[in-house]
């Protein structure tokens, strides 16, 4: 049996995550469709086992944290195959969201895996944060998310409140901010922001939601009588739909609730 085959991801490693990739309570379609596939929860598709997710469909936070249970087999699976000496349950939860987020074909070239079967676990914890970018750009979301996931992996500390169960209304989705760990959404974002001239057209969006990001959003908010605190939730994405519908422009990401697992890869080892 492997060594680490007895570890499931804790609580407070499924609450960490979500955290980063965000609970999404009523599906929404891929915005490249329209439609399929359908997510949600945090991040799940048809793809990744039951349920099959379909239009109107509506879930709990509970239920959103018992579907994540199951998808996380998966990738629990992966560290338990790859990692052959014993890991502390913070060491696991840390490893998983990072196989969650990188993807297992990723995590198993990485030096992550590489350090620590070697015995250097201080040097594994580093390399956490190396899986820094996205289409090669440094990240500042992904730079934060490393950065939590290496304090757990050396430390224990999962840097969070443990959310309570109750539920939340089913329009709830990820909201982006300021170094968000989203960059395919941030630069759709961008783009309606080009198309209502709140920002430049160049350089091209670049999906790092920075200051000039964030002096957008606020700008766009300020003059909607929205709450200007530079947050992109769903009642800042609806009043950008209906201003750029109103302006006859195309729509990049404001009627969608946005997904909750990152589009990209990193480029690093």
């Amino acid at each position: 049996m492997a060594v680490n085959a007895h570890l499931k991801t804790s609580e407070s490693g499924r609450q960490f995550l979500a955290g980063f990739e965000g609970v999404v309570l009523k599906a929404y379609p891929d915005p490249a469709t329209g439609g399929k596939p359908w997510t949600i929860g945090i991040g799940h598709t048809a793809a990744a086992g039951a349920p099959v997710v379909s239009k109107g469909m509506t879930i709990s936070r509970d239920q959103a944290f018992e579907i994540l249970a199951r998808d996380l087999a998966t990738f629990e699976a992966w560290v338990i195959k790859l990692i052959k000496v014993p890991l502390t349950q913070a060491q696991f939860d840390a490893m998983v969201s990072l196989c969650f987020n990188i993807g297992p074909g990723n995590f198993t070239g990485s030096s992550v895996v590489r350090l620590f079967n070697a015995g250097k676990r201080l040097d594994a914890a580093a390399a956490f944060t190396l899986w820094n970018k996205a289409d090669g750009k440094v990240m500042s979301g992904l730079i934060r998310r490393r950065a939590a996931e290496r304090t757990m992996f050396e430390t224990g500390n999962y840097g969070i409140a443990i959310a309570a169960n109750d539920d939340v209304p089913v329009t709830q989705g990820v909201v982006l901010a300021r170094g968000s760990a989203h960059p395919e959404a941030v630069r759709a974002l961008q783009a309606d922001l080009i198309s209502l001239n709140l920002l430049p057209a160049k350089p091209d969006p670049d999906g790092d939601f920075g200051p000039l990001t964030d002096t957008a959003v606020r700008q766009f908010q300020r003059t909607h009588a929205l709450t200007i605190d530079g947050r992109a939730g769903p009642a800042t994405r609806a009043a950008m739909a209906a201003a750029l519908v109103k302006a006859k422009r195309p729509i990049a990401v404001a009627m969608y609730p946005l997904p909750g697992q990152a589009l990209d890869v990193p480029f690093a080892a």
